[in-house]
């Protein structure tokens, strides 16, 4: 854990299967490898010895596999291997994280999870080769979804756009895919961002299968025009989309490491990723435009 340029090693648990800030990065979501959420609080302090656990969650019956914080609301979403997932908000009055229900509609464990930008939606993968994409219902007070279904085993991860009406995806069909995940009743006008046009929800843009082995991991750059993708065959793939309907350029980087299973941008020119070699790997674009 890094603060103001120090590194704070702090071990919370044995083990920790997924995590999670808040927006101001004053608290963190954490799963122990078990079907709990702990949330600490105070975590602006650069020593966790400080940190204190407000609250754990136990609404889940397997293994908690996702969480993720909305960068809007103060709202945190769980998924777990027991096909479910719940929105958590903190309700001040009985001073007590109340989860609301989210109607996934899948058969197979749930594998991550991810708000969209804008903090409206946010979309579950599975093995039950489908995404679900959640958005809140008022009138029943319950979050319900919309499935894509174009995939041909388990979806591995997932990407939101920054016009948080794209999404990214990687499965162990082999194949890193673009889907349109724009719903009428909750997004505004449509936003193709680097394509032509935006087809109906559930429809896929683009398809690439550069990685030849399963995909693992992806992620949309902050600027919306590049995307990246890592596969287990110890590569990564970088897609930088030109003009609407222009073909997208694709730089593939092959390494001798082990592979990786999550990456992020930094930057819109450095690309950060970690597997099982303990050591994270980055990704710099030269001036050239190469990484």
């Amino acid at each position: 854990m890094v603060a103001g340029g120090d590194a704070s090693l702090w071990q919370l648990a044995d083990g920790i299967s997924c995590h999670a800030w808040n927006k101001d990065r004053s608290k963190l979501a954490i799963c122990p490898n078990s079907n709990e959420i702990w949330i600490y609080s105070g975590c602006h302090s650069p020593d966790p010895s400080q940190w204190r656990k407000e609250a754990v969650l136990t609404e889940h019956d397997m293994l908690v596999c996702g969480l993720d914080w909305s960068p809007v609301h103060d709202q945190l979403v769980s998924c777990s291997h027991d096909r479910s997932a719940f929105v958590w908000k903190y309700e001040a009055a009985y001073r007590q994280w109340k989860p609301l229900l989210v109607v996934l509609r899948v058969t197979r464990a749930a594998t991550n999870v991810r708000w969209s930008p804008d903090g409206k939606k946010f979309a579950v993968s599975s093995g039950a080769k489908c995404v679900s994409v959640c958005y809140y219902q008022a009138a029943e007070n319950w979050w319900v979804s919309k499935i894509i279904k174009k995939h041909k085993s388990t979806v591995t991860d997932l990407d939101w756009h920054p016009n948080s009406q794209l999404l990214v995806t990687s499965s162990t069909d082999l194949k890193c895919r673009v889907f349109s995940a724009h719903i009428n009743d909750v997004d505004g006008p449509p936003d193709a961002g680097p394509f032509e046009a935006l087809p109906p929800f559930g429809e896929p843009l683009a398809e690439f299968d550069n990685a030849s082995a399963w995909v693992n991991a992806v992620a949309w750059s902050p600027k919306g025009d590049c995307l990246a993708f890592a596969g287990q065959g110890s590569s990564i793939h970088i897609v930088h989309f030109g003009n609407p309907g222009e073909f997208p350029t694709i730089q593939s980087i092959r390494f001798s490491h082990l592979p990786l299973m999550r990456i992020m941008y930094l930057s819109n020119s450095a690309i950060v990723g970690v597997g099982y070699d303990f050591n994270p790997m980055l990704f710099a674009q030269d001036g050239n435009n190469f990484w």
